[in-house]
């Protein structure tokens, strides 16, 4: 499905002086990736290996306990640039710890790698990058996990603007521009929901989005296997799982923060690469159905 949402006139880098009529965007894929991969998934972010099955499972129960304190700490993720934490904020939610971090991100899991393959042929008409510590510098990982539970407390936030990114090398070159903008690096976040089972309608734990000007909210509900990809100046959050999910079982995300580059000047960033015509009727949030009549 395609979500567009929080809608606002901005400058238009392509033709200075001249505005036009921009919206945030939210993919959600339910088939990129299969049972396979998710479960591979899930094992890198847990620390076992790939081919790791439950029928062997003598480690952590953490549908009891929790995540594993061995892997995970409280308030461990720090993805964005501000106090916040990614598909969260407010600093409660259990992240990986940094050597685990580490991991992921330099070790190269096969997993990992399948999986960025596929971004790279879903985004054909991109070069697809991990956020570069150039950007916000090396205390925002561009390849993190969590596992928010039952009673965590979370704020709105955004995961990066390149309208917005502080002095840096990356800004020397590239400027501060809005995001989408023709011939500009697109700012975008990928998450993956990896738990072996979750039932949304009892669980809860969705994804929110806010529309600020409206206030309107569009929640994308866990699914094992699912796939969000949003831009990453979207505000959103994560809400913390019901009690019929147990009061210690994690519902685990994998989450990447990418840049998908333009390949030629004044490049259209349109995410659906040319392929508009087969993707799904947009779903218009608040104020992004409030394009002005000229």
């Amino acid at each position: 499905s395609v979500i567009e949402i929080d809608g606002a006139m901005i400058d238009s880098v392509e033709s200075p002086g001249q505005t036009h009529f921009d919206t945030s965007s939210i993919l959600v894929f339910d088939k990129l990736l299969d049972k396979d991969l998710r479960k591979r998934l899930l094992n890198v972010v847990k620390g076992y290996p790939e081919d790791h099955s439950e029928e062997e499972d003598d480690h952590w129960n953490d549908i009891e306990n929790g995540p594993d304190p061995s892997r995970w700490v409280r308030g461990g993720l720090t993805d964005v640039a501000s106090d916040d934490v990614d598909d969260g904020g407010g600093g409660s939610c259990w992240g990986l710890a940094d050597d685990a971090i580490m991991d992921i991100c330099y070790n190269e899991p096969p997993a990992i790698s399948e999986f960025e393959s596929k971004l790279t042929n879903l985004f054909p008409n991109f070069v697809v990058s991990r956020l570069p510590e150039a950007v916000l510098g090396g205390c925002i990982s561009p390849l993190t996990a969590n596992a928010p539970t039952h009673g965590d407390t979370f704020d709105y936030h955004i995961d990066a603007d390149p309208l917005q990114v502080p002095p840096s090398p990356w800004a020397d070159i590239y400027g501060r521009y809005p995001n989408r903008s023709k011939g500009k690096p697109r700012f975008v976040s990928c998450l993956l929901y990896l738990n072996d089972e979750w039932d949304a309608e009892e669980w809860g734990g969705p994804t929110r989005f806010l529309d600020p000007p409206t206030q309107e909210v569009y929640d994308v509900m866990p699914k094992p296997g699912r796939c969000v990809i949003m831009d990453q100046d979207v505000s959103h959050t994560v809400v913390a799982p019901n009690e019929e999910a147990g009061r210690s079982r994690p519902r685990y995300s994998l989450v990447w923060k990418l840049i998908l580059h333009p390949t030629e000047e004044g490049q259209d960033m349109d995410l659906a690469c040319g392929r508009k015509g087969l993707w799904p009727d947009p779903l218009v949030v608040g104020s992004a159905n409030e394009m002005p009549l000229f």
